[in-house]
């Protein structure tokens, strides 16, 4: 599968929102993985503080896709808040539109690992 550039910039875009919400790093790719989870592990190591990324990875030719959190980001995003941003994309995958799965994939993971704001409202009496 080749993803266009105007692909390639919409999910750019949706990495980059994805961050901005939860403060994690976040990486996408589309490509062969020949050992499966192996090998989206190992494509996770390579990221820069792996410890707090998440990778999502697909593999076209296999219809595999699967997420990979760091220790630190797992923190925030269980096994269950995966699950939804994979339902989230297979429901798009479904319809035919990959790029539009991986952005909600994105969206789902980063509003799951979103940090609550606090508001200070005065000082305790």
């Amino acid at each position: 599968m080749h993803l266009g550039s105007a692909a390639r910039n919409d999910i750019k875009k949706s990495v980059a929102l994805a961050r901005e919400i939860s403060g994690l790093a976040f990486g996408v790719y589309v490509g062969d993985l020949p050992d499966g989870r192996d090998s989206v592990a190992a494509r996770h190591a390579e990221m820069p503080n792996a410890e707090s990324a998440v990778l999502i990875a697909l593999d076209p030719q296999t219809r595999m896709i699967d997420i990979v959190t760091g220790t630190v980001a797992h923190v925030v995003l269980d096994n269950r808040s995966c699950e939804f941003a994979l339902m989230a994309f297979q429901s798009c995958a479904a319809a035919g539109d990959i790029v539009g799965g991986i952005r909600e994939a994105l969206v789902v993971l980063a509003e799951h690992a979103r940090h609550p704001k606090v508001y200070h409202l005065g000082e305790p009496a």
